[in-house]
């Protein structure tokens, strides 16, 4: 089969009630952003994310977690591959502040990313998961969404973080190493590094980045996908403003030599220097 190159385009709906649902996904086409930000009911404030002037660019939660280290679970369907990629990407945003980010429980019992009758329900156990979605109908995106992160805001407070879910559309798509993997079933490799660095990005509290602003950014509305296609660096602009909600020590704070020493170290972090990935499904 011949290597097709495909662009994916992030969007980020905002859905609420009494609190705040947030979800972010990932298209398979360019398509305008503007106007898909619109505020959950309830809330009177948010981000001023795409002013490069404030100091809250790129950040839709500035204040980040609530709470460190974020405790996640991981859907019982999820892929040893799948899960060491995750995990390497949650390395990644480590690295960028030099501190631990993130705790891993184990397998959330019994319970998939298709347990739940539609996407914003997840939301309810508390339990901050990684799901893999086989029947991506129900969460009401289009068929071309790749993954969606959604989280709540306690009180309504636009900076805060409290809990987190991201799933991941395994109903259309294989997602794998796409360095290792070929597609299967009509369905294109999406490389699931690559593919989490970015929504971890949204779960962490960062926003969407124009490439016209900065083009290495990990959090651009566009991701490369398909056999062999991978992006799994961040830039010295999120290692920047990752660092602006949850500080930095040590030489993390060197954001350059930061970001050199992931980019440098892409292959380490991930999958493909050290196993084969197998079909997650």
């Amino acid at each position: 089969m011949n290597l097709m190159t495909k662009y994916a385009v992030v969007t980020v709906a905002l859905v609420g009630a009494f609190t705040n649902f947030i979800a972010c996904g990932t298209q398979l086409y360019k398509t305008s952003l503007a106007g898909d930000d619109v505020p959950p009911e309830g809330t009177t404030s948010e981000a001023n994310s795409t002013d490069p002037t404030s100091p809250e660019f790129g950040l839709h939660a500035p204040s980040g977690w609530v709470s460190l280290p974020v405790i996640y679970r991981s859907d019982r369907t999820l892929s040893a591959v799948q899960l060491a990629a995750l995990q390497a990407a949650m390395h990644t945003w480590e690295v960028a502040v030099g501190k631990p980010l993130f705790a891993y429980k184990g397998v959330h019992a019994s319970v998939t990313g298709d347990t739940f009758p539609d996407l914003f329900s997840s939301l309810s156990d508390r339990v901050n998961g990684q799901y893999v979605d086989s029947d991506w109908a129900k969460t009401g995106k289009s068929k071309q969404v790749l993954a969606t992160t959604i989280w709540t805001n306690p009180n309504n407070a636009y900076q805060l973080i409290d809990n987190a879910d991201i799933h991941y559309n395994s109903d259309l798509y294989l997602i794998a190493d796409a360095l290792r993997t070929s597609p299967v079933d009509d369905r294109e490799v999406v490389d699931m590094q690559s593919l989490a660095t970015h929504e971890l990005g949204h779960l962490l509290g960062l926003a969407h980045v124009s490439d016209s602003y900065d083009s290495s950014s990990i959090m651009n509305p566009s991701l490369i996908i398909g056999e062999g296609l991978a992006t799994r660096s961040i830039s010295v602009g999120d290692v920047k403003r990752v660092q602006k909600i949850y500080g930095c020590n040590a030489t993390a704070c060197d954001a350059e030599l930061t970001a050199r020493t992931i980019m440098q170290s892409g292959e380490h972090y991930g999958l493909s220097d050290k196993s084969k990935s197998q079909p997650a499904h």
